[in-house]
């Protein structure tokens, strides 16, 4: 199984290049695209991502590899039922700050995708994917604030808690991709 790029560089990189977008939030944008239009052209998608470019630096180069990279991965799971499919997000061992805003900036760029894809506020949509996407943008606007400096530690409801919502969010976005492509996920390719 392919596995993304590592955040913290892609971030890093990303940032360098002065790009509207990191890379959790850039993922979630992919999937939002996705699932509004079923497909879209990697160009497409990495303009939102990078903007417009004159030169070609190899920063910029090896950005282009990392979310060329990120863009397959991301395509085949979300056309193929066997595999899971994966959110880019922070991994388990960091920090549950970074993990809820990780999740907080994936679920933004996820919004932002679909608007992109041509999904407006008054768009006809199955009511189940109107939900996810109305708890979507809810999830967006999530933020974690430890009670004190004594707490760093996230208690073990909370990482359920977190747990269950990235699973809540992860699901949903296959549910409406279903919802909103079922073409896509009836064709074979051969």
């Amino acid at each position: 199984m392919h596995t993304f790029p590592d955040i913290a560089r892609l971030d890093e990189l990303l940032f360098e290049l002065d790009s509207a977008l990191g890379a959790c939030e850039a993922h979630g944008a992919l999937c939002g695209m996705l699932c509004a239009q079923g497909s879209t052209e990697a160009s497409q998608w990495l303009v939102q991502v990078l903007g417009e470019h004159e030169d070609t630096s190899s920063t910029l180069q090896q950005v282009g590899k990392m979310l060329m990279q990120v863009y397959d991965i991301t395509v085949a799971q979300m056309n193929n039922n066997d595999i899971d499919f994966e959110m880019m997000l922070p991994d388990e061992d960091d920090p549950l700050e970074d993990r809820v805003e990780g999740l907080g900036t994936w679920c933004q760029g996820f919004v932002f995708g679909l608007a992109v894809g041509g999904i407006k506020e008054d768009t006809e949509l199955p009511e189940n994917s109107k939900e996810l996407i109305t708890d979507i943008i809810e999830i967006s606007r999530a933020g974690y604030i430890a009670d004190d400096e004594a707490e760093l530690e996230a208690t073990e409801e909370e990482e359920i808690a977190f747990m269950e919502v990235s699973e809540y969010v992860r699901m949903g976005i296959l549910l409406i991709y279903e919802e909103l492509q079922p073409l896509q996920s009836s064709q074979t390719v051969h």
